[in-house]
Formats: structure tokens, C-alpha cells, sequence
């Protein structure tokens, strides 16, 4: 089985900034680095350097030498990759000291691949051979096509979100690797669990794994959902997390890992990666992901109960004025009893209690965002009894609902 990685070849100007530059306003950077990336570069380097063989297809500039030598050295094979008389693709990052980042790229010679170049490298492979693919290059469409006729395994990761990836047919993919922010563009919904839903309803056979930032990741197969928390580290820079998982998740899977294996050393190598500055000079090789995989500390996580209270808080949230406790069981599926003592377990408090807080919560968002009469919220709350009502959000909130308004 051969891994061809068809994808993006960036030069990164990264800037270190206090905090990402807001809109009108300037700042002066502390730092300045150039370092090899794309995400297709930097997940080709995640490949090789979790053991895996990997072919780079793609197209670099006049300027992309460093990026060529980056893959060679990394032994990456760029037999497939073209130069192109064109400025190399390249992206501007800002870094917070927080290590969060904000990026915009010009795509350059990423766009110069053509139907020609995908035939000529497609032939050079076979049924169940694996396919890697981002959206940062041309002719993804066609791509996907051509791999599909030729029934490789494809793996898309649609970063960044455009109408190229709606012009996509899910159905030809093996597997799909997006973010919490991807999800929701492409299924339309917040909640993680009816995100995987709107996956499993329309493509049931694609396999689909969301990173959840500290809240780890979640995969669903045809038959099974897999959960795995995220390791605590120090973030640096958080630039090349995402590739560094797909790289060593692909390379896993590959290999014939477990899908639980192939999360846990994915998950591991993209902390270590987080915890250090720049993109691919960032990414762990193996022998540093199988030496810390079990003394880095995991983030303890009960997803089983997080699924349950976003299902819990969907509930009172879509019926707040008139949700009962019976609704909420009826909706979980168990009795009245249990669910009362699971929501008092997963919240502290009872389900009237824990209900008075959701309903004074709505309240102060509609108080804040909305100019509707107070007596008009009330009822929206549930609540028939006013005097009740701004008794509780006085508890909470230290103020009468007009004096609250008036701060806002």
C-alpha cells in the first residue's frame, strides 16, 4: 500500500504578536521567522516522520527550493512534485503569546496544477493505495474523481472551508478529518453529536474523525464512535497541531493500527507539536511520540457524560419556557427518576434548580442583544410569576433585569 499526499507547498512568514491584530488596528511584532509550510508539506512530513513512505505531489515556484529541500531531507519522495514559473504559495501568520494563531494565504504556484499533472501521477498507483488531500491547490474536484475511479483510499481534510469542498460528492471519500469550525460549515449544526448524525445519515459509509480542541477528539465508523482526550502540554504555537494529527493518524492507519491506536499517537504528536514554535520544523518524529506517549498527561474527560449533558442542555435550551423533566427523560430514554439524579450528578444541581439558572441565563442574553419589553422575556422564561422571576436574577446577577439592561 503506497500513501501519495497530493497537497500545498507554502513559504510562512510568522509573526509573534501580544495578541492577534484586531481590524484598523496595528501592531509591532516581537519576532519574525520564515519556515516551510502548507498544510499538504507539513502532513506529507508528519507521514515520514511517523515512519510512514510517502509521495508528495504538488507544485512549487521559483522560490519553493526550501520546500523541496525540507521534503527530501525529511525523506518524503517529490518525484511528483513540479516546478512552476510562478512565486511559490505563501502565508502570513500571526502567533499570540497565548500560542493561538490567525493565517491568510496566497495560493501561487498551489493553483498551477492541471488535469495533466493529476492523470500522469494517478497512473504511478493502485486500488486501496491511500490519498491524502487538503484545499489549498486546483483541480481538487477532479482529483477526487480520478482517485475514486481508480478505487483508492482517499482522505480528505477540506481546510480551508470553500464552495470547492460543496462541489465534492462525500460518498467517494474514505475519510473526512475536520475541526469543530469545519463540522458546523459543513453540516450546518453546533452540537458535535448532531454534526456526526448529519454525517451518518447522509454518508453512511464515511468515516469521519473532529478534533475538539480541549476536549480532545471524537471518530465515528459505520458501527462504532471512539473518543480520546487531549494531552496537556504548554501551548507555543498551535499552527501545525492539525496537520501533525492527520499525518500520524493517516500513517496509523496505514499500518493497521486500531483506530483507538492511531488517535492516541495522533493526539500525542500533535501536543508535542503545539508546545513548540513554527509549522513542519515543529512536528515530532516518531521515536519522541513512542517515548512520552504514556508519561504525557491526559486531560481527564467523561465524553459519555458530556454527550449527555449537550443533549440535556439542547433540551431546555429549544424549549426553555415550557421543558419539563418528563420532556428531558423522554428524550434521553430513561426514567424520570434516573434522568433527575443524572442531572443532578452531571450538574450539581437538581433539575428545577439547574433549570432557573438556563431561564435566568436566556434572560440576561435577551436583555443584553435584544430591546424586547422586560415583562415580554419573562414569559419567553417560562415564568408567570414576575416577582419571582427578578427575585432570582437579582440573586444572580446582583442587579434588577432594568438595571442590567441599562450596563449593557
Amino acid at each position: 500500500m503506497k500513501i501519495l499526499n497530493f497537497g500545498s507547498c507554502n513559504i510562512d512568514y510568522v509573526y509573534s504578536l501580544a495578541h492577534i491584530a484586531r481590524a484598523g488596528e496595528t501592531l509591532h511584532a516581537s519576532g519574525f521567522n520564515i519556515f516551510p509550510g502548507g498544510k499538504g508539506l507539513n502532513q506529507s512530513i508528519a507521514l515520514a516522520r511517523s515512519g510512514s513512505f510517502v509521495y508528495h505531489a504538488g507544485c512549487v515556484g521559483v522560490d519553493g527550493t526550501l520546500l523541496t529541500d525540507i521534503l527530501k531531507d525529511n525523506g518524503v519522495d517529490i518525484s511528483y512534485i513540479k516546478k512552476v514559473r510562478e512565486k511559490n504559495g505563501h502565508a502570513v501568520i500571526q502567533v499570540a503569546a497565548d500560542g493561538e494563531n490567525s493565517i491568510f494565504i496566497n495560493s501561487g504556484s498551489n493553483t498551477m496544477i492541471t488535469k495533466t499533472d493529476v492523470d500522469n501521477t494517478l497512473s504511478h498507483f493502485e486500488k486501496d493505495d491511500i490519498i491524502l488531500l487538503q484545499n489549498e491547490i486546483s483541480n481538487l474536484e477532479y482529483i477526487v474523481n480520478r482517485a475514486y475511479e481508480k478505487e483508492m483510499c482517499i482522505v480528505l481534510n477540506p481546510s480551508p472551508i470553500n464552495e470547492t469542498i460543496f462541489k465534492l460528492n462525500f460518498n467517494m471519500l474514505s475519510y473526512i478529518m475536520i475541526n469543530e469550525v469545519e463540522a458546523k460549515a459543513i453540516s450546518g449544526f453546533d452540537d458535535i453529536e448532531e454534526s456526526l448524525e448529519f454525517f451518518k445519515t447522509n454518508y453512511p459509509a464515511l468515516r469521519v474523525i473532529i478534533t475538539l480542541g480541549k476536549n480532545g477528539c471524537v471518530y465515528q465508523g459505520e458501527n462504532e464512535i471512539i473518543y480520546h482526550p487531549i494531552y496537556e502540554v504548554t501551548a507555543v504555537d498551535t499552527t501545525a497541531a492539525g496537520d501533525t494529527f492527520t499525518g500520524y493518524f493517516v500513517s496509523s492507519v496505514s499500518r493497521g493500527d486500531s483506530i483507538a491506536n492511531a488517535l492516541k499517537r495522533a493526539s500525542c504528536a500533535s501536543a508535542i507539536t503545539v508546545s513548540r514554535s513554527g509549522a513542519a520544523t515543529s512536528i515530532p518524529v516518531a521515536a519522541e511520540v513512542d517515548k512520552l506517549i504514556d508519561s504525557m498527561n491526559v486531560r481527564k474527560i467523561d465524553f459519555d457524560s458530556n454527550r449527555l449533558m449537550r443533549r440535556v442542555e439542547k433540551c431546555i435550551t429549544d424549549n426553555i419556557s415550557s421543558v419539563t423533566l418528563s420532556d428531558i427523560s423522554d428524550e434521553l430514554g430513561y426514567s424520570i427518576v434516573y434522568t433527575g439524579s443524572l442531572i443532578k450528578k452531571l450538574t450539581g444541581f437538581s433539575f428545577k434548580e439547574y433549570l432557573h439558572k438556563k431561564r435566568v441565563a436566556f434572560a440576561a442574553e435577551q436583555l443584553r442583544d435584544t430591546n424586547a419589553p422586560i415583562s415580554e422575556i419573562i414569559q419567553k422564561c417560562g415564568y408567570r410569576n414576575e416577582g419571582y422571576f427578578r427575585k432570582l436574577f437579582k440573586e444572580k446577577y446582583k442587579v434588577n433585569p432594568l438595571e442590567y439592561r441599562k450596563r449593557r
